[in-house]
């Protein structure tokens, strides 16, 4: 393999971070593509699993997403059969979503997708350096103020310019 010359960029901690979030993000819009899943549906289908009932609004709230587009997540989901929505029995108002037979076979087909891109983006360090570069970004997410179980572009759809 021939030696690269460092580029004084790669020095640079932001710019790093910056650059793999964006190749990193787009090979997982790829790796889910074959399930015709988007990452921010996978997010809400992995959420729904994790508590399976929860109204709509508690969901949003939990993955920070603005009201008016977890509609539209849960609206496509509900429409490809993967969730559904029932009625909660203490509150009529309120709408429980619950993941379906059809979305768990879904989200245990992404998540096998899901380990291979892990290991795919890993594959070049060992587990200990592997181990150690999650606790150094974790340590960098806290400062941030980041949750580190709840992906920080989620809500960002509501924004002025961006679809």
């Amino acid at each position: 393999m021939a030696s690269r010359k460092t580029h004084p960029a790669a020095a640079s901690v932001g710019f790093m971070l910056s650059t793999l979030g964006h190749a990193i993000s787009r090979r997982f819009l790829h790796a889910l593509e074959p399930l015709e899943l988007h990452p921010r549906e996978f997010a809400v289908l992995r959420a729904v699993k994790t508590n399976d009932g929860q109204s709509q609004q508690t969901l949003a709230e939990r993955l920070h997403i603005p009201p008016s587009r977890i509609v539209a997540i849960v609206d496509e989901l509900e429409s490809r059969g993967l969730v559904e929505r029932r009625p909660d029995p203490s509150d009529r108002r309120v709408r429980t979503i619950h993941l379906t037979r059809r979305g768990q076979t879904l989200l245990d087909d992404a998540f096998n997708l899901v380990v291979q891109h892990e290991r795919a983006i890993s594959h070049a360090l060992s587990a200990k350096e592997r181990a150690q570069l999650l606790e150094l970004l974790n340590r960098i997410a806290a400062s941030l103020d980041l949750q580190t179980d709840v992906h920080s572009a989620l809500g960002d759809g509501d924004r002025p310019g961006r679809s």
